[in-house]
């Protein structure tokens, strides 16, 4: 019987595996991989169109929804880094934190727009 986990032939009657002490019985699953890097690269977009469009005429409410999703995005990207172990957690935070400001920005100029109009 081979195991679900790291592969290893044990004998049919075996509950945990010889090699990992792995359960035989119990399904593996690999931990999902997640790149902070690429949620820090997507919040800072995020920000930089967010004010883009909060700019430009007939755009605003476009910056505004773009400003909403970035906040919640560069929230979420601050955090992730912080509970993985990335190598570059400082890179990951600043620009998570950068696109977070960036959306921030863009959410309120387009709301500001949008009442001012």
């Amino acid at each position: 019987m081979k195991c679900p986990r790291c592969g290893k032939d044990n004998p049919s009657d075996t509950l945990f595996c010889e090699e990992c002490d792995w359960r035989m019985d119990v399904p593996y699953r690999p931990p999902k991989k997640r790149n902070p890097l690429a949620f820090a690269l997507v919040s800072l977009v995020i920000g930089a169109v967010a004010i883009v469009m909060a700019f430009l005429d007939g755009t605003e409410i476009v910056g505004v929804l773009l400003g909403a999703v970035g906040v919640l995005l560069g929230s979420y990207s601050v955090n992730v880094p912080r509970l993985l172990d990335s190598e570059n957690k400082t890179l990951c935070v600043s620009l998570a934190g950068v696109g977070l400001v960036l959306s921030m920005i863009g959410f309120i100029i387009g709301i500001a727009s949008v009442l001012g109009a």
